[in-house]
Formats: structure tokens, C-alpha cells, sequence
């Protein structure tokens, strides 16, 4: 008997994916690779220049074993980068075709040219679209079902942001545009104005949200339980971690905010309480490199590996003030078994209950005094381990995600 064709899915992602270092990209593998065997992947995904492609020659076995097919778009100018009338021209005509996230769109020719070519020659059954900026290729491939993966409501955090100094018509015509660009992302994210076959979500917040009459699924992101048990980390320490790239404006906001207003509070009294300090993620800011002093406060930087930090860490920190979707960090420690500190804005959608699973304090003076309790108390966090670890198991399990996967790529004709 011959065997059956496997069904073939495009995948549009932003970046490279792999190795999975960043929160989306962990995100969008992690209800990949299960999937592999059953169905041939194929990936679309945007580079930078040489060094992104070396990235993916570097770790090509890898990128084999989960896609059959590669390919490599260059990332398209913003419209900042353009010559004024070139800019001009591409986002009025992005406008009257509806595309949302004008001023900082992956649209272009090529891009979907490329993606037309792929879906020809691999006769592809349906696509998969990472983030609803390329939400715009489902438009232009009209025939071919479609899943789109939200990662958080992008309008929320990416809002048309307006250049300064504009007059007259000019600022006449930005404001059009930017009106345009911000229905488009409610009317694609919202509504399902490009028709896809299903959405799913990484929280229940973002999923009551869309008002449009199509199959929705929560796919919450999920990790594989880990770490050492909380009562064997190490007594004459108490590690206190941050993880995330600054290249993020809520994140390089937060630390701010921890520097200029937290941490003086703590300063004297960090090494009595034998509290570390580790900041982890790349383009760190200045004022929070000043903090470094190698005993009681480390900024690494970027780290390709935080596995042994987390091993290491007492109680994650997450000093946020902005932002929406779901923050990958919480996760990640509480699926390690480490508590976590947070402002609400910080553990937004995550459904943890501050004094349970998760501390929750949104003052300067409030974070500063729960961080010291916190080293003083261990047998409590200890316990607050166990109740970010029960929470895991129950709402963010590989099970439920793999499901919400399998649902939605069945509304599309794929059958996992």
C-alpha cells in the first residue's frame, strides 16, 4: 500500500527559531516539535543579514529535525530606514490594503512572493503564522487554511507610535495612517478580518478578547517541570535572578525603575541579608550596568544558558510596569520551582494569587521590603514553590497545549 502523504505546513515566524533562547520562540517550538514526525514543517522566517544566516548554517542538523524545508527572507526596511517619499508611498499603500502594524510591517514584495512560491511548490495544506505582524500573508494566500498563534494581543504592545515634530499636512497624513494601521490590528487580532481557520492564545485574558465567530483555544506555554528541590539550594546565599533582553522597552523600563527606586533601599542592607543579585539579557542599560560590582550585584549580559542560574536561584524577580501578554520568565521559574516577586503588571494573566504561588508588590518601597522578607524566610518560599509548581502542572501542562494545537490545526485540515 502506498503510504499517505503527510500533510505539509508553512510556518512564518519573525526569526530564526532555534536554538529556542527568546520567550516567542520558545513558545511557538515547544508545540512544534511534537509534531514534527506527523506532519512535514516547512519554515519561513526573516533574517538580518549574514549573521542570522550563520546562526541557522551553525545549527542546521537542528533546524533539519524539525523542518524540512528553510528558507531565509530578508528583513524589508522599516519605514523609518526609507527615503521619505519611498516611506510615504509603501505605507499609504499598506494602508488602503488594510495591513495593521504599518510603522514597523515585514510586508513586501518579495516576502510574498517567496511565500506564494512555497505554497506552490510544496503544495502546502496549511500555513501556521507566529505574531499577527505577519498575519498579512494569510491575505495574500487566500485559498490555503490558516492558524494564526497569538503570543499576546500585538496591538496592545505595539501601538502606532507617532514620529515627534510633525505639522500641517504632514501630520495630517500620519494620523491617517496611524488610524488605519491601529483599526487593521483590532480588525486582524479582534475580529479575524484575513479569515483564519482557527486563533489560539497564550492566556484566557487575550482569548475573551476576540470577539470574532471562529475557533478559539488557550495554548498555554508550558516547560518541562525541572530543578533541584527548593530546601536543597544553597543556604549561605540568596540567589535573586532577573531574565530577559532589555532590547525590550518594558523590560529596560523595569530595571530602570529597580535602580533608581528599589534598589537604593536595598543597598545597605543586600550583603547582611547575603542577598546576590544576577541580571540576565542582552543590551543591558546603563544605569543598570553602574550597579555591577561583581559580590552583590552581576549584570551578565546576554547568557545562552541560564539553566545553571536557575538551579542556583532563590526567587525570581519581575519589576515591571508596562507591556502585555504573558511573561515567559514566570513561567519558566515556576516550572522550575523557583517563587517569584512581582509587580501585577509584571504577572498579568498568569492567574497565580499573590500570598499562594506568586508575592505581588507594585511600590518601590513594598519590592524592596518583600525581597528581604523573602530572604529571611525560606520555609515559606519553600512552600511557594510547591503552589507555582502545582499551578504548572494544572493550567500550563504540555498536555493542554499539545491539545489547543491538535484542535486548531484540525479546524484547518491538518489532523495530528
Amino acid at each position: 500500500m502506498k503510504p499517505q502523504r503527510k500533510k505539509q505546513v508553512l510556518v512564518f515566524m519573525l526569526a530564526p527559531s532555534l536554538p529556542a533562547v527568546s520567550g516567542g520562540d520558545i513558545y511557538a517550538v515547544n508545540a512544534l516539535i511534537p509534531f514534527a514526525d506527523q506532519v512535514d514543517y516547512h519554515l519561513f522566517c526573516y533574517i538580518g543579514g549574514d549573521e542570522d544566516r550563520e546562526k541557522v548554517r551553525q545549527h542546521q542538523a537542528l533546524y533539519d529535525s524539525v523542518f524540512r524545508s528553510v528558507h531565509l527572507e530578508m528583513r524589508p526596511l522599516m519605514p523609518f530606514q526609507l527615503p521619505k517619499v519611498r516611506r510615504a508611498l509603501k505605507m499609504a499603500v499598506q494602508a488602503l490594503q488594510g495591513l495593521p502594524f504599518i510603522d514597523a510591517s515585514y510586508c513586501s514584495r518579495s516576502a510574498v512572493a517567496a511565500a506564494r512560491r512555497l505554497a506552490r511548490e510544496h503544495r502546502i495544506d496549511a500555513i501556521e503564522v507566529n505574531s499577527a505582524h505577519l498575519a498579512f500573508f494569510r491575505k495574500f494566500l487566500p485559498k490555503v487554511p490558516g492558524v494564526l498563534i497569538s503570543h499576546n494581543i500585538e496591538g496592545d504592545i505595539f501601538p502606532f507610535w507617532m514620529p515627534a515634530g510633525l505639522s500641517g499636512w504632514k501630520l495630517r497624513f500620519m494620523q491617517w495612517i496611524a488610524e488605519r494601521s491601529r483599526a487593521a490590528a483590532k480588525a486582524v487580532e479582534i475580529e479575524n478580518a484575513f479569515g483564519f481557520s482557527a486563533m489560539t492564545f497564550i492566556s484566557a485574558n487575550d482569548q475573551a478578547r476576540v470577539t470574532a465567530d471562529v475557533p478559539k483555544y488557550l495554548m498555554p506555554l508550558h516547560f518541562v517541570q525541572s530543578g533541584a528541590a527548593y530546601a536543597e539550594k544553597s543556604k549561605d546565599v540568596f540567589n535573586v535572578l532577573w531574565m530577559g533582553g532589555f532590547g525590550w522597552y518594558p523590560n529596560a523600563e523595569g530595571v530602570r525603575w529597580f535602580a533608581s527606586e528599589i534598589y537604593p533601599l536595598l543597598r545597605e542592607r543586600l550583603s547582611q541579608a547575603g542577598i546576590v543579585l544576577h541580571f540576565c539579557g542582552g543590551s543591558p542599560p546603563e544605569e543598570l550596568k553602574a550597579l555591577h560590582d561583581g559580590q552583590q550585584v552581576h549584570v551578565h549580559g546576554f547568557v545562552p544558558d541560564l539553566q545553571q542560574l536557575l538551579d542556583e536561584a532563590h526567587l525570581l524577580m519581575v519589576p515591571l510596569l508596562s507591556g502585555g501578554g504573558i511573561r515567559v520568565k514566570i513561567v519558566e521559574a515556576m516550572s522550575a520551582g523557583i517563587p517569584v516577586l512581582s509587580t501585577s503588571k509584571g504577572c498579568e494573566g498568569i492567574g497565580a494569587t499573590d500570598g499562594m504561588d506568586i508575592i505581588v508588590r507594585d511600590d518601590a518601597a513594598g519590592f524592596a521590603q518583600a525581597l528581604l522578607d523573602c530572604a529571611a524566610d525560606r520555609p515559606r518560599l519553600a512552600g511557594q514553590a510547591e503552589a507555582g509548581l502545582a499551578l504548572m502542572a494544572r493550567d500550563y501542562s504540555m498536555e493542554k497545549s499539545l491539545d489547543a494545537k491538535r484542535r486548531a490545526y484540525r479546524d484547518a485540515g491538518v489532523v495530528l
